[in-house]
């Protein structure tokens, strides 16, 4: 039995409709299903562990954005029940769909439930964000897949959230400035307000050394870290080329500023390679990458609190982390002819 969790309301209610043609295409290929709809405020996380400790599907499938994948893989690890995860990717950026070959426009459909059918599996690594003990309090742990971040990244998806709110009041607005839309414009809004002030911090950096020891780096002056578990980021960029998301590694991506995120975006895309040794001489350096199966982080910040972002969500913020692996943590169905890369 499958679980199908999906939204119907999102995308103005027209999700389901797609709900209900992927319903269709379930019983066409034999999939016996129920469907459980996303519930608000992260109770998508309990629901989907309460349906998979009742034993009653072997496989629950993530119908929406990186966010709702989020909600049913930490669901699931919640339960400490070994099932399996499928995916039919609908969301804006889609990194989990996009670096396992699947498409998340609607005339996919087809055949990414093909690919359910198919039942061809792969492991997934699982990020594990932890916050540590505050005031008395016990540590808070936040499962993520594709990335955690800090700085800018995280700013970004709150200018969205808030503008997604505003023009969702507004019906014409709200056909029209929507998706990719909203994204671009946080993202320029963001770019505007670095030239008038540019929100930089250091960050206190361990790494184990392979040896039974830590490695310590400061990272000063940057606008962004952002941590990776999948290959894609914001849809389109691929910052480590080496990088797998069941290799027991995460990466560590800092980002210094505006030259550096131009140097970045035009290196990383995967539709626009540019970046040149004449942007180099330039002075559009690229800060190195960390790879490592954990990471202990601690923010100094300077004017401003230092925003953080788990998976496209906003995430409370804080000074200290732990980051960590946790490897082949899920087995996840993808499309048979194509694994990460």
């Amino acid at each position: 039995m499958h679980l199908l969790v999906g939204n119907p309301t999102a995308q103005s209610g027209r999700n389901a409709e797609r709900i209900s043609r992927v319903r269709e295409l379930l019983d066409i290929h034999g999939l016996t299903h129920e469907l459980m709809a996303t519930q608000p405020g992260g109770l998508t996380i309990t629901a989907v562990t309460e349906a998979v400790r009742t034993g009653r599907y072997s496989t629950i499938v993530a119908m929406g954005g990186d966010g709702t994948f989020r909600e049913v893989g930490a669901g699931i690890l919640d339960s400490g029940v070994s099932v399996v995860m499928g995916m039919l990717p609908t969301g804006t950026a889609n990194d989990q769909g996009r670096s396992f070959g699947m498409s998340a426009a609607p005339e996919a459909l087809d055949r990414n439930v093909v690919t359910l059918a198919e039942r061809n599996m792969v492991p997934l690594d699982a990020g594990k964000l932890i916050a540590p003990v505050q005031a008395g309090g016990p540590a808070t742990t936040t499962w993520f897949f594709d990335s955690a971040g800090w700085g800018m990244s995280a700013r970004v998806l709150r200018w969205r959230n808030e503008d997604r709110n505003v023009v969702g009041q507004v019906p014409v607005l709200r056909e029209l400035y929507r998706d990719k839309f909203v994204y671009a414009g946080a993202v320029l809004q963001a770019f505007l307000a670095s030239y008038v002030q540019q929100q930089d911090f250091d960050c206190e950096v361990e790494t184990p050394d392979g040896a039974g020891g830590v490695t310590r780096t400061r990272l000063e002056g940057i606008t962004d870290l952002i941590v990776k578990n999948t290959r894609y980021y914001a849809g389109a960029w691929v910052f480590d080329e080496t990088a797998s998301s069941e290799d027991g590694l995460l990466e560590l991506v800092p980002l210094r500023g505006r030259n550096e995120l131009i140097a970045r975006a035009l290196l990383a895309h995967e539709q626009v390679p540019l970046y040149t040794e004449e942007m180099r001489e330039a002075g559009m350096d690229l800060s190195g990458i960390l790879r490592a199966p954990w990471f202990n982080l601690r923010f100094v910040e300077r004017d401003v609190r230092v925003e953080a972002q788990v998976d496209g969500d906003e995430h409370p913020g804080g000074t200290a982390w732990r980051v960590e692996v946790v490897r082949h943590a899920l087995r996840l169905i993808v499309p048979a002819a194509r694994s990460e890369g």
